[in-house]
């Protein structure tokens, strides 16, 4: 079976815990086994290059540099890597490493924050 591990932290305005929780539902009903950590140590788990994916849900914060080579060299090594909101490109904004690996860095929202309307046409999550 196919492993995916969801990790999570940092700031709390983007409700991690909860974006979390509805991500494991979401991957768990694609038949994927979820493992939850909620530190990058996780990280640093040999088993790391075992995964089928990361999904790193972490607002701001840090990360050691050691945390996020191995997380990188995961990456590299053919585990998939989910973005989810800013928990992945505003994340770890002082660690390049991580930067180049995402590909870029949120800097801001356009037009700063505006209210918009979201149509679902197909729900994701049973």
């Amino acid at each position: 079976m196919r492993e995916a591990m969801i990790v999570w932290g940092g700031w709390p305005g983007h409700d991690p815990d909860l974006c979390a929780s509805m991500i494991r539902r979401l991957a768990e009903s694609r038949r994927l086994r979820v493992r939850i950590e909620t530190t990058t140590e996780a990280f640093l788990d040999p088993a790391l290059k075992n995964l089928s994916l990361i999904i790193p849900i972490y607002t701001m914060s840090k990360i050691e540099k050691p945390e996020a080579l191995a997380l990188c060299d995961a990456v590299k090594s053919g585990v998939g890597l989910a973005g989810h909101h800013g928990g992945m490109c505003d994340a770890f904004r002082d660690n390049v490493d991580y930067q180049f690996m995402c590909g870029g860095k949120w800097v801001a929202h356009p037009g700063n924050i505006i209210d918009y309307k979201v149509d679902v046409t197909r729900p994701m999550i049973p």
